[in-house]
């Protein structure tokens, strides 16, 4: 009995470090060479735990990509649309059909789900398109002029909106997809402001006065959080979430994506706001 436990000792002993050893070779690999991908993100584009700085404890920390879908001028009105419950006007049903996606039947179609390639744009012309989108909802406002407390807080509104897009907003945005990711380098070649990211897209069906009319929804990335390597988390000591809220604190990110497009976090800095006056 004694000897049959030793085997199954031994063996799940060697079984663990068969995985983990495994899983150390694939990190390894996903490192190896130049990084695919390397962008440096402002917490702006980051979402940290809930608890962060609450508890006064540091432990573990993760930080999650916060990314944004472009919207059409005519949703301007929409305040600080972030990815959540709606997906890019890119998203159509010649972008899902080149994704492999079967739209005949259509009463179907939102059951399937398939994993893809998603460019990701940093401070590129889709936020550009947002902040004069903000801008010109502000402009309207003001052309109203009227001291009506309806346009007035449509005013007060606009300002806070566009406010928000230029200091806080994410400037990470999902631009394309596509199955192919060296075609979507070639398409995106800068690495420090386009990364190519797994994720899965999912088609939604509505039918409108009888026409049925398609578009998709970008999931959650494959890798959803990344965790910050404990020798820089120092970095991160004595900012709670208060101060990086009110701006009074503020930290960089250097993340980089390789070979099995997976992220991992290569420095953190904190930024200190600048004196006033």
């Amino acid at each position: 009995m004694r000897r049959a436990q030793k085997i199954l000792l031994v063996g799940g002993v060697a079984l663990i470090v068969a995985v983990n050893a495994f899983v150390l070779a694939g990190v390894t690999w996903n490192r190896s060479g130049a990084p695919a991908s390397a962008l440096t993100l402002a917490q702006r584009e980051l979402s940290l735990p809930y608890a962060f700085g609450l508890d006064g404890e540091r432990g573990g920390i993760d930080v999650a990509l916060l990314w944004r879908a472009p919207m059409r001028d005519d949703n301007a009105e929409a305040a600080y649309d972030m990815h959540y419950g709606r997906g890019p006007d890119w998203l159509d049903a010649d972008k899902l059909r080149e994704l492999g996606f079967d739209l005949k039947d259509g009463r179907d179609a939102y059951r399937a789900k398939r994993e893809v390639y998603v460019v990701l744009e940093l401070a590129g012309a889709s936020w550009q398109a947002a902040l004069a989108q903000a801008q010109r909802r502000l402009d309207r406002a003001l052309a109203r002029g009227s001291a009506d407390k309806q346009d007035a807080d449509a005013l007060t509104s606009a300002q806070e909106a566009l406010k928000y897009e230029q200091d806080k907003a994410s400037r990470l945005f999902a631009v394309d997809a596509g199955l192919d990711a060296a075609a979507l380098r070639q398409r995106y070649p800068d690495r420090r402001t386009h990364a190519i990211v797994a994720a899965t897209v999912t088609p939604s069906v509505t039918v409108i006065e009888g026409k049925t009319l398609f578009s998709g929804h970008i999931g959650e990335l494959s890798v959803a959080r990344i965790s910050v390597p404990h020798a820089l988390r120092g970095a991160m000591e004595g900012i709670d979430r208060t101060a990086l809220d009110s701006g009074r604190a503020a930290f960089d990110m250097d993340v980089s994506w390789g070979r099995r497009f997976e992220p991992w976090i290569t420095a953190v800095r904190p930024r200190r706001p600048a004196p006033a006056g």
